[in-house]
């Protein structure tokens, strides 16, 4: 069986790319033995990836030239993140990239800008996870658009309720929920001002941790919400949480494409979602709203909570949009692009 190592900066739980590699790694595991280099993060599917006999190894126990040699004993090499696909430039090993935002801010510097133009083109194929991703990934790197593809990203739908939810108008609590990194990406402060909007009945609940958190928590203190927020830290069964919940919001900067709120549709949640690229061709067009905009996004969800019928309309339409957005599409795409390139080498 061929060998494809994945090498990337970490397997934690809360992240969009750590997910989407152990759910391909699974659907695609009679097809291929698999293997996973980590550059600098911890593994916390440790169990699931047991299970299927993937080997884990890192970057501090095998060193850099270490690294080399296990990826040039691959049939396929698959890098994601930096600063991992600058290491996989040295392998010998056909390789694949994954870009999975729209934005980096190293680019923003024109020698790193350069410097990846050249290491684009050793990269066998390019692969971004949506369509404002690739636009945005050629805007910026001097890269050969024939072999720029989208495979949009999926999600595992059955470990979530794929059932639509009812909400009556007298509920004394309200449940809204975001899953995400406390990092800049996560316009977090958008939610945290949103308490201040929405009366008594509301309250937000944060999955997620990171570098700002207690940045957060001050600001929540400041606006006189705290009693309104709960900050969960990390989450590890997120389809409990979700079930939680009555309202789902992806607040972002810039997103690649948001499996978090895939998975919120998937649990039948109404869902927002900021206008960005990544996300505005995932969520249903009613819940969108413009970066930081409180208010709009405070009449929608009264809007939305006042009506039982439209809230159940809005869960609805929340499960057949998630239901475009299938792994099994995902896995079946991945598939193919690595059988052309393994019997072409």
């Amino acid at each position: 069986m061929q060998k494809i190592v994945h090498i990337t900066n970490d397997l934690q739980r809360l992240g969009g790319v750590q997910r989407l590699l152990v759910d391909l790694m699974t659907l695609q595991n009679n097809d291929f033995k698999f293997e996973v280099i980590l550059t600098r993060g911890k593994n916390e599917y440790i169990n699931e990836l047991k299970a299927l006999g993937v080997e884990v190894f890192h970057k501090r126990d095998l060193g850099f030239f270490g690294v080399i040699k296990r990826l040039n004993a691959a049939d396929l090499v698959h890098t994601h993140l930096y600063p991992s696909i600058y290491i996989a430039y040295f392998t010998n090993t056909p390789t694949i990239v994954t870009e999975h935002n729209p934005h980096y801010r190293r680019r923003d510097i024109p020698f790193v800008k350069t410097l990846e133009s050249v290491i684009y083109k050793k990269f066998k194929k390019i692969i971004c996870i949506s369509e404002g991703v690739k636009t945005k990934f050629l805007e910026s790197i001097k890269a050969s658009s024939s072999k720029t593809y989208v495979i949009n990203n999926g999600v595992n739908l059955e470990r979530f309720s794929q059932m639509p939810k009812t909400l009556s108008t007298d509920t004394k609590v309200i449940n809204i929920g975001m899953v995400g990194r406390f990092a800049p990406q996560k316009d977090i402060k958008t939610l945290l001002k949103l308490m201040t909007l929405l009366d008594e009945r509301f309250v937000l609940n944060l999955a997620g941790d990171g570098e700002l958190r207690s940045e957060y928590e001050a600001y929540a203190l400041s606006l006189g919400v705290s009693n309104k927020v709960k900050f969960l830290g990390q989450v590890n069964d997120i389809p409990t949480f979700l079930d939680s919940l009555h309202i789902y919001i992806q607040s972002s900067h810039w997103e690649g494409f948001g499996i978090a709120v895939v998975e919120a549709m998937a649990a039948g949640l109404p869902s927002f979602a900021t206008n960005v690229k990544g996300l505005n061709n995932v969520v249903v067009e009613q819940g969108l709203f413009e970066v930081g905009d409180t208010h709009t996004l405070a009449d929608k969800i009264n809007t939305l909570v006042n009506d039982a019928n439209y809230y159940n309309d809005q869960s609805v339409a929340a499960l057949k949009k998630a239901a475009s957005f299938s792994i099994k599409n995902t896995a079946i795409t991945h598939t193919q692009i690595y059988k052309s390139l393994l019997n072409n080498v």
